[in-house]
């Protein structure tokens, strides 16, 4: 069940995302908290746009230091709180060591302050704060914005 979940809710949003080049907003960023210290790939697409804010979905593939793997995917509503800050909540599915037997809800809440008018490139500083089944996820991550 918890497989067709998954690929139900991935499929959903593959299937309403605005794809274009301008759309898809590939990152890579440093991660560090809870689940150790390691590399985030992630990438979204503006799914709609609301009167304020944004819904992307977003699929983040992470690698820690002790060799773990970690996926998730998730729908967010991002809100932009001040000049290059956004915060956020969503809701999705993660999928620890990418066994998808152990896949569960997953529940976030993050925020972002993005350095590009600051330094003249597109990095950005975040932080995360999830529940994923019964596992509390915290961190913290700078990362660039291609």
């Amino acid at each position: 069940m918890r497989r067709i979940l998954g690929v139900l809710a991935a499929l959903f949003g593959l299937g309403l995302a605005q794809f274009s080049v301008e759309n898809l907003k590939p990152s890579l960023a440093a991660v560090g908290g809870t689940q150790g210290f390691g590399l985030e790939a992630s990438w979204h697409c503006q799914l709609f746009q609301p009167p304020v804010g944004e819904v992307p979905p977003v699929l983040d593939i992470a690698y820690n230091v002790n060799g773990n793997w970690n996926g998730a995917f998730l729908f967010r509503y991002l809100y932009p709180l001040a000049e290059s800050l956004q915060a956020g909540v969503g809701m999705g599915v993660a999928v620890p060591g990418f066994q998808f037997g152990n896949t569960s809800l997953y529940f976030r809440a993050d925020a972002e302050y993005d350095l590009k008018t600051t330094l003249g490139a597109p990095f950005f500083l975040g932080g995360d704060l999830g529940l994923a089944g019964n596992k509390l996820a915290a961190q913290l991550k700078v990362g660039y914005r291609f």
